[in-house]
Order: structure tokens, then sequence, then C-alpha cells
């Protein structure tokens, strides 16, 4: 283990974030189409917030987390395209397929850089986070190989898609956790 990291602060907003995710993952399956618009709206705004997270955690423990460039670049990302999309609700409801699909590729590329950085913190089940990581981005694919499909099924490969990134976000955050006080006791 390396001496540089001392103490990972603020895991648990991973936490916070992945529950926000599994509750719009079960909203939007539950409230399909006719809430497109309330879909739209809610995305722009979770994207908006979850990039408000990873940037206080990734400058918060930027001394101690080898890769936290990693973690600000998709925080970065989010904040931006959030920010884009409130300002422009119709824009994001006509183009919201595309632009989670790319939504969805980049936060897949991220997880697995996350499990990157949890393997090179010599966490065994890092594997976890590249899996879920590559599963969303295949996702993302999906969806921007067939708009067509995406914009009448969006509903359910959303729901679906942010489930699943919610779990592995959690899942994330309670590895850091892990991570956290393994480092803190030794």
């Amino acid at each position: 283990m390396s001496n540089e990291i001392k103490i990972i602060k603020n895991w648990w907003l991973f936490s916070i974030a992945g529950v926000l995710l599994i509750f719009l993952g079960i909203w939007v399956y539950n409230n399909p189409i006719e809430n497109y618009i309330g879909l739209s709206i809610l995305f722009s705004v979770i994207m908006f917030v979850s990039g408000i997270i990873e940037i206080t955690f990734a400058f918060s423990n930027s001394k101690m987390i080898k890769g936290w460039g990693w973690i600000l670049s998709s925080g970065i990302f989010d904040l931006i395209i959030g920010f884009i999309l409130i300002t422009r609700e119709d824009v994001t409801m006509v183009i919201l397929p595309i632009l989670f699909g790319i939504w969805l590729i980049f936060r897949g590329i991220s997880q697995i850089g996350k499990g990157v950085l949890l393997k090179d913190s010599h966490y065994s089940k890092w594997g976890w986070s590249v899996f879920g990581g590559l599963l969303v981005a295949v996702f993302g694919i999906f969806v921007i190989y067939n708009p067509v499909f995406g914009s009448a099924s969006i509903i359910i490969w959303t729901a679906l898609a942010l489930f699943i990134l919610g779990i592995f976000t959690i899942l994330f955050s309670l590895a850091v956790k892990k991570l956290h006080s393994y480092l803190k006791n030794n």
C-alpha cells in the first residue's frame, strides 16, 4: 500500500448518488411515456447534481487518491451536460435518447476507471466495478446505435441503466469505505 494515501474523505457521497440513481430508475420505470417531459427535466437535474457530487469528492481527495482526475473529469462532464440540458428543455426532449446514450458510455468508462483505481489500491473485488462499467457502456452504445428504438423504449432502457449504475455506484462507495477503514487503521 502506498504511503501517499492516508484517509479517503466523503466516500458516502457516492452512496447518495447511487441511491438517487436507483430511485430515479424505479421512478422512470413506473412512470412511462406520459412522463417523458418530466424525465428529460429530472435527467438533467440528476446529471447536474451528480456532477457536483463527483467534483466535490475528487477535489476533497485529490492528494489522497492516485488517478482522482478520472472522477473529476466525469463530474465536470456531468455538470456541463446537466447545465446545458436544464437550460434547453426543448432540445433535451428531442435529443434525449442520443444524449443519454453518450452519457451512459462516458459513465461506463468512468466506472471502469474507478475499478482500475480500486485495483491499484489492492481491493480484491475491483472487477465488479469494471463489469458494471462495461454493462452501462454497452447500454449506451445500443441506444446510440438505434436512436429510434431508444426513443420508443427509452423509459425501459433508462430505468434499467440508471438502476444498474446506481447499484454499481453504491458498490464503489462501499469499496471506498472499506479502503478508508483499512487505511485509517494502518
